[in-house]
């Protein structure tokens, strides 16, 4: 809030970019030293002066002004004393549209996140890009961009090939109709059995499949699917269907929704136009088996990236080129961010590269979040082996864990969101590309660094507020007109300041493309908050005229419609009791 003024102060003494200043102004350890605090070290060099020297300059030139009440220097730091009355008198006016800017003004932001092959259940390898990407759709939409969300699903492919032929030869109508995902995951198996594939999974597609009679099998189902025959046309949309309602009822469970839900085998043909064109520019070549390939490095021979197989269907490559192409016509995107998991670093730098090679410029707007694993013990999942926890058992799982707990606590509470809401917590709080160790007890604790705590800090805080108005409470005893009749004392100011950093928080998340920020921001608000909580009375019956109590009060409203903003941007609900 008052972060801004100084950076607007420093751009004219210093003639640095408000972007670059953004970076560099720090909160001092010591409060004593200021509320913050501009290193001079960079101009050092540009001014051939001492930074202390440069820090004195601008303590002496800059005069204070009514939100920022004193300039000094210690050695080579600038500090800024902010007036901490008139931040408490803006905090404890904030409205539910705390943290909303205009930033984005409209511009468009696609993000692909989840993409769940059909035939297979979501397993725990999709709850990283599902939960990751959907906080980013709430952050960018809070920041008033245009976030569109795509679920490109894994909708062809050999492993659809390998599904046809065990659909044929071993479906179970019964089991089917009474749990579609679940046969389908026995028929995959089954297939990848008598396939003896020893691949796991994370591995290139276009290397992962050894040439045996199973194979060969399922990619002739393939390449009939992709020439239009009726039968493996009709087998495929009875698996996209069942596939569909499996994932719907999953995410609903997460509040997850998406803008488009376009798969790769809508993109297999305008994939294999750019491919030709590929050739026709001589950026591709073909081999003697008729696969096309493109040379990334021209100085490696072994840069070799095929693009088209030999038997002429689609790769994940020649899909995802055009989806790429299409998805900019269509949305006009200022911004296209894949949230995929680190293992496909490769396949996402290839594909910038062709299309940077093909001249497709928007390639500089595209981006590749990558996250890490997720790990529930020391076992390598693998969809083939039928080794996988899947993504609805963990949730319900959690869910139940909930349940105990709150009769353990014999509080109240809505186990569901609870329960969810502790799993999307343990994921968001992490750095994306670092893995996640999921533990249970870690991930249902209501103290601590977690979900739970930090809905049940919120419902208490509503405590506080309900209990104000069973005595009448208004908040016209608190006129945000007003001014203080005195100091804040230190719990007051401290949580007040940190109501005041969510608007810089959310915007360095959306620059950063990372919910860590928020999530990690969120348990400090709590910690503060609680800290306040057991110090600072609310509901004080000497406060004689009131005044103490009705801005109590005000603050303690002010950190829940901030705790509740910053939980939505990670998809995590609040309750009023719990």
């Amino acid at each position: 809030m008052f972060k801004q003024q100084i950076i607007e102060i420093l751009s004219k003494q210093t003639r640095l970019k408000k972007e670059e200043l953004a970076n560099l102004i720090e909160i001092p350890p010591n409060p004593e030293l200021g509320d913050y605090a501009f290193p001079c070290f960079i101009l050092s060099k540009r001014e051939k002066k001492a930074p202390n020297i440069i820090a004195e300059h601008f303590a002496k030139q800059i005069k204070p002004t009514k939100e920022i009440e004193k300039i000094t220097s210690t050695g080579p730091y600038l500090n800024f004393f902010i007036n901490k009355k008139l931040l408490a008198e803006k905090i404890i006016d904030i409205n539910s549209n705390f943290g909303k800017e205009n930033i984005g003004k409209k511009k468009t932001i696609c993000i692909d996140f989840s993409q769940p092959n059909l035939g297979k259940p979501m397993h725990v390898g999709h709850i990283r890009s599902t939960i990751i990407g959907d906080s980013l759709m709430r952050i960018y939409d809070f920041l008033n961009y245009n976030p569109v969300g795509i679920n490109y699903l894994g909708d062809i492919g050999l492993h659809i090939g390998k599904l046809i032929v065990a659909y044929e030869l071993w479906l179970d109508k019964k089991a089917l109709a009474k749990d579609p995902v679940k046969e389908l995951l026995r028929l995959y198996v089954k297939f990848c059995t008598e396939e003896k594939s020893e691949v796991q999974e994370g591995m290139d597609p276009d290397e992962e499949f050894a040439d045996n009679e199973w194979t060969n099998k399922a990619k002739e189902k393939l390449r009939l699917l992709e020439l239009g025959d009726k039968k493996a046309h009709k087998i495929w949309e009875d698996i996209q269907k069942s596939s569909l309602d499996g994932f719907k009822k999953v995410y609903d469970l997460l509040n997850v929704s998406f803008h488009d839900w376009k798969g790769q085998s809508h993109f297999s043909d305008k994939g294999k136009e750019i491919v030709m064109n590929a050739l026709k520019k001589g950026i591709a070549k073909r081999e003697d088996d008729g696969a096309v390939y493109v040379q990334l490095d021209k100085n490696n021979p072994e840069s070799k990236k095929y693009i088209l197989r030999s038997n002429q269907t689609a790769s994940y490559i020649t899909q995802d080129l055009g989806a790429a192409v299409e998805r900019k016509k269509k949305y006009k995107f200022d911004k296209m961010i894949y949230v995929v998991d680190f293992r496909q670093e490769d396949h996402f730098k290839a594909l910038f590269t062709i299309l940077r090679m093909l001249g497709y410029d928007f390639v500089n707007q595209m981006h590749h979040l990558k996250f890490g694993t997720v790990k529930f013990g020391t076992e390598i999942q693998a969809t083939r082996m039928g080794n996988i926890i899947l993504l609805e058992d963990v949730l319900a799982k959690t869910i139940e864990k909930a349940k105990q707990e709150i009769k353990k606590r014999k509080t109240k509470g809505d186990a569901t969101k609870v329960g969810v809401g502790a799993v999307k917590y343990i994921i968001l709080k992490n750095e994306p590309i670092k893995d996640v160790s999921f533990s249970w007890e870690q991930a249902m604790s209501f103290e601590g660094n977690t979900g739970p705590y930090l809905q049940y800090s919120y419902a208490r805080a509503s405590s506080i507020i309900r209990k104000a108005k069973t005595k009448n409470f208004n908040k016209s005893y608190w006129n945000a007109k007003s001014k203080l009749a005195r100091d804040l004392v230190r719990e007051e100011f401290i949580l007040v300041k940190k109501i005041s950093d969510f608007p810089e928080i959310i915007q360095a998340a959306g620059d950063k493309m990372n919910p860590a920020l928020i999530a990690n921001y969120s348990h400090e608000l709590a910690q503060i908050f609680n800290e306040f909580y057991h110090n600072c009375p609310v509901i004080n019956k000497d406060d004689k005229d009131k005044s103490e109590e009705a801005f109590r009060l005000r603050l303690v409203d002010s950190f829940r419609t901030t705790l509740k903003n910053s939980l939505h941007l990670l998809g995590i609900e609040v309750m009023e009791e719990m």
